[in-house]
């Protein structure tokens, strides 16, 4: 098994450098306004070159740059000379910005382009991912993508500003007590089929003098039916089921290089205020209000389906929000929405430079260690063990099949 992974690492790493040749590099020209950092090492040096990544370097799990020699803890590599694995700060700056000032500039970017990008084929989207870090969605300190790439997961949406409604009924801390400027981009993950469609949902709400808090959810990775018909038909949740779907499982195993519960995000930087403190739920479910009305979206006509998405008018609650409390937890208790404070728009900007930020499930458990005997490793998160710590780039060609030494492992009838 783990050779056979190794292999379709191989391929579709060749592959993924012909179409990488071939394609677009759609990050190339990022606003400084927003993000102006240059990548610097793990260990503090400098990148003399871009950050690049390959497979034979951890199974292509995390990027790297060429450095100097004289780099502390550099490493040395046949064809690849001096490295060292890249890390993307936050933009001080930037950061320092009001709340709403971060958002109005990202608005104003997403309309100097209101067409949408393009699904990529199912050949870009395998050889994308699998020949891409998904460390940096979980590391990069942004809110557009830090470096160069072309989106192959969720490509196509529409974003709009929101304002985060507190239902106080609650005692869940930080941005669950409510917040006035944040985004929510529709999407999604793959293009349609006859079959099926992939709706998901990205949350970001802004903070001064920090960095966005953000989730993103889905109903699932294998898609609703297109019988169905409504994009909102199925409820969205920031923990999803392992997909069913052979060519998925193969996808999903990339994200294990990132998190041993890969099917699942985190909520406590969400929850996380300026002292500190987190209180927050194991999970939330997103649906929609009651009387909404259904947003029609048919598989073979994806252009109508952002079309009608657009035409949610300000002030519309999309969603309402559920929190369950803990695992055992099987009532979610209605906290709060989501509402519109602009109108949906299609946006090349948010297709291909917006950055939703994935929170490790491993920072709850750190916070919640009682959660892990209370799942099912294998069921919840697709994995033989989980734990508080997440993988290491050392563990880039291993990490599907060999949990962490203090995994809390799957129980087996024959142990």
């Amino acid at each position: 098994m783990r050779l056979s992974f190794f292999l379709i690492f191989l391929i579709t790493d060749a592959a993924a450098r012909r179409v990488q040749r071939r394609g677009k590099n759609i990050a190339d020209e990022k606003d400084p306004a927003i993000y102006d950092v240059p990548a610097k090492t793990l260990n503090g040096c400098t990148c003399l070159s871009e950050c690049n990544i390959n497979v034979l370097v951890q199974c292509a799990s995390e990027v790297f740059c060429k450095v100097d020699a004289s780099c502390e803890g550099a490493k040395k590599a046949l064809g690849f000379g001096h490295y060292d694995f890249c890390k993307f700060d936050k933009d001080v700056d930037y950061e320092e910005l009001a709340a709403d000032a971060k958002k109005e500039l990202l608005l104003n970017k997403m309309q100097e382009d209101t067409t949408h990008s393009d699904f990529p084929s199912l050949l870009g989207v395998v050889t994308g991912i699998m020949g891409e870090s998904v460390r940096v969605s979980f590391d990069a300190q942004s809110d557009v993508f830090p470096q160069k790439r072309t989106k192959v997961i969720h490509s196509v949406g529409v974003v709009a500003p929101i304002e985060w409604v507190s239902f106080g009924n609650h005692s869940y801390s930080g941005l669950f007590q409510g917040a006035e400027h944040g985004l929510i981009r529709l999407s999604a993950a793959k293009q349609p089929d006859a079959e099926s469609l992939a709706p998901g949902a990205a949350v970001k709400i802004f903070r001064k003098g920090r960095t966005s808090a953000n989730f993103v959810a889905m109903p699932s990775l294998d898609g609703q039916k297109c019988s169905l018909g409504n994009f909102f038909a199925n409820d969205f949740n920031n923990h999803i089921a392992p997909p069913e779907n052979f060519g998925l499982k193969i996808l999903a195993a990339k994200f294990w290089q990132a998190s041993y519960c890969p099917t699942m995000v985190g909520l406590s930087d969400f929850a996380d205020g300026p002292a500190g403190g987190a209180v927050f739920p194991f999970r939330l479910t997103l649906r929609a209000p009651d009387g909404m009305s259904a947003v029609e979206c048919p598989c073979d006509d994806f252009d109508k389906c952002l079309y009608n998405l657009g035409k949610l008018g300000e002030g519309t609650t999309v969603f309402d929000v559920l929190a369950t409390e803990n695992p055992k937890d099987d009532e979610p208790k209605k906290i709060g929405s989501i509402k519109l404070t602009g109108a949906p728009t299609t946006t090349k900007f948010g297709d291909e430079q917006l950055f939703f930020k994935h929170q490790r499930m491993e920072d709850d458990f750190a916070i919640h260690p009682d959660w892990l005997d209370q799942i099912d490793p294998k069921g919840d998160c697709a994995m033989q063990g989980i734990s508080t710590h997440p993988p290491q780039i050392s563990d880039g060609c291993k990490a599907p099949f060999d949990p962490p030494a203090d995994a809390l492992l799957e129980m087996r009838d024959d142990e």
